[in-house]
């Protein structure tokens, strides 16, 4: 089938160069409007696909060039637009896009940083038409994907990555045979998630020890990392474990109650307490390994000293605000 892809990443170009190695022709690709990867931008050059960059997909110049490809199917995998009726049709069948959530739950962006921090056991894989809204269309092919405990961003997305280049060659060619299927969402069951923004990575120790430890986990590399503070300086958390079954004390949440021989702490949470494994302080510099804190030490802001703090900058600023009004007095 002569193919245009609408993507970014390395899934996306993974994808292209299987479907092109499956002797499809990949006569154009899409990047999203503001690239995170070259990564598809480089196997169209190599390949010598032309690369078409659009504002907007759905407008007509942007719908007629892509009309002008000839394509009969378009693949979206990590595009940012949705595509209207008339950017569908301007591909012979129309757009499927592959979805790293198992649909109609976790629609919507971060979906795979969103079931790990949700404590999923497994994440879905799903194929599915293109209509007008945001991956609400019909279901062609879905695949499970474990999450163990253990697992973090980095891993889960390395899973899917590898899982979809392969599942794109089966749906389009069951596309080209005409036996692809179209199974209607189950609308009540559809959930959303949207896109997670700064400050959304930091930590309240309240929280019980498994929240936090998903939390960890679900935005760990490539990700931000997890954020607390110590003593004033940020400190992002890349690595924790959290196990179900050990102890629980009475002590203030964030509080350092325990430190194991290879410089790992136990901090204690809302419920009980988690293990920190790999941290790294902010700074030019500084270098992620084992927190290697005393015990008794607090992490997270305090309360009492941001208060005072704010007192204090109060001051300042009613003292100037005097100031400058004795000043424009005389």
């Amino acid at each position: 089938m002569r193919i245009v892809i609408f993507g970014d990443g390395p899934w996306a170009a993974a994808t292209a160069a299987r479907l092109a190695d499956d002797e499809h022709e990949i006569v154009g690709v899409v990047p999203r409007t503001t690239p995170t990867s070259p990564a598809l931008q480089q196997w169209a050059l190599e390949w010598g696909a032309p690369v078409l960059r659009f504002a907007s997909c759905n407008e007509p110049a942007s719908v007629a060039m892509v009309r002008a490809l000839g394509a009969e199917l378009g693949v979206s995998v990590a595009y940012d637009q949705i595509l209207r009726a008339p950017a569908r049709a301007a591909t012979t069948h129309g757009v499927v896009n592959l979805h790293a959530g198992m649909l109609p739950r976790y629609r919507g962006r971060n979906v795979i940083n969103w079931a790990i921090i949700n404590g999923e056991t497994e994440i879905g894989v799903t194929a599915h038409w293109v209509d007008d809204g945001i991956d609400s269309g019909d279901i062609i092919a879905q695949r499970a994907l474990p999450i163990a405990l253990d697992d973090d961003y980095g891993a889960v997305l390395a899973r899917v990555v590898a899982t979809i280049p392969g599942m794109a060659a089966e749906v389009v060619s069951a596309i080209a045979r005409g036996t692809a299927p179209r199974v209607p969402q189950d609308e009540s069951r559809a959930t959303y998630f949207g896109g997670r923004r700064e400050g959304d990575e930091w930590i309240d120790w309240s929280l019980t020890g498994r929240e936090i430890h998903d939390l960890i986990r679900g935005i760990s590399r490539p990700g931000p990392g997890a954020r607390t503070t110590l003593d004033g300086r940020e400190v992002t958390i890349w690595r924790a474990a959290w196990d179900p079954a050990w102890p629980r004390y009475t002590a203030i949440p964030g509080q350092v109650v325990g430190r194991r021989p290879d410089g790992a702490s136990v901090v204690k949470t809302g419920d009980g307490t988690l293990l920190v494994r790999e941290v790294q302080l902010e700074g030019a510099g500084e270098r992620a390994g084992a927190p290697r804190w005393r015990i008794g030490t607090r992490l997270g802001p305090s309360l009492a000293a941001e208060l005072r703090a704010l007192r204090r900058r109060v001051a300042e600023l009613e003292g100037a605000v005097d100031r400058e009004a004795y000043h424009a007095s005389r």
